[in-house]
């Protein structure tokens, strides 16, 4: 009797074992998750936000007579090797160095950019699907919705829901180590969770094109689109895209796409 019930003790343990195993597995590597772990809750509150304990201000300044930049990018890598780009909005409060971890595409979901723990996370991209070189056909920068006002990504989408704002064809502009990109916004435009880049292969034409036409079929309430900028040619053309959660509703995304139409 003993060794029976030895034997179904055992069995249970076992089974218990392979659940757990299974259960990891899917939380770690399944295609749902691929949805929704690069973005983090959305509407953030700011407790619990460090931002930075670096001023950024000596590394990067504004001339006075326009809306450049001058980035010192020796400064800012030695704070973080991890900086690899500033992003500028002219005309928002949106200005944040963008950081890229080699190794763990979800880190700065919950580290600043001086890689200290933080709810706000950081701007960043993921080392699995974009180069820091910035010449993949499409390169997703990543930033949390925040509840807390002007950090992260939180004005993103009322910026970009603004008529007025809009009406001045707003650029982005992306400062790197070798010189200065800046991108014309052609769409602006509540989507779904997927993740892009895992689902759809940029660098096929076919898969590109039908990416961007189905932007395009978009049409909601607060959907921006600019057809003087659309791309074409996956070869050719250089796209960014903002992404963040949107707005009252965390099953959904709110991106700003833009391409490239000045390298300097």
């Amino acid at each position: 009797m003993k060794k029976i019930v030895l034997m179904v003790a055992g069995y249970v343990l076992l089974g218990v074992a392979v659940f757990c195993g299974v259960k990891f597995f899917l939380d770690v590597y399944s295609p749902k998750n691929l949805e929704t772990e690069q973005y983090g809750p959305a509407g953030i509150t700011g407790q619990g936000i460090i931002l930075t304990d670096t001023n950024y201000e000596e590394a990067v300044q504004t001339d006075s007579n326009n809306d450049d930049l001058t980035v010192d990018f020796d400064a800012l890598q030695a704070i973080n090797p991890d900086i690899y780009a500033w992003l500028d909005i002219p005309g928002t409060d949106i200005s944040y160095p963008v950081v890229q971890n080699p190794d763990d595409d979800s880190y700065y979901l919950r580290h600043n950019s001086d890689r200290e723990y933080s709810a706000g996370g950081a701007i960043f991209s993921e080392a699995t699907y974009n180069s820091t070189e910035l010449n993949d056909p499409v390169t997703i920068l990543y930033g949390h919705h925040m509840n807390a006002g002007n950090i992260m990504f939180g004005h993103l989408q009322s910026y970009f829901s603004d008529p007025d704002f809009l009406a001045n064809d707003p650029v982005i502009r992306l400062y790197t180590p070798s010189g200065v990109l800046e991108y014309a916004v052609f769409a602006a435009v509540p989507f779904n969770k997927m993740h892009i880049l895992y689902y759809n292969n940029m660098y096929d034409p076919v898969v590109y094109q039908a990416f961007f036409s189905s932007v395009l079929t978009i049409r909601e309430l607060g959907d921006y689109i600019n057809e003087d900028h659309i791309p074409s040619d996956p070869e050719q053309d250089r796209v960014l895209i903002l992404s963040t959660c949107l707005e009252g509703d965390n099953t959904r995304r709110f991106l700003v796409m833009a391409t490239l139409v000045s390298d300097q």
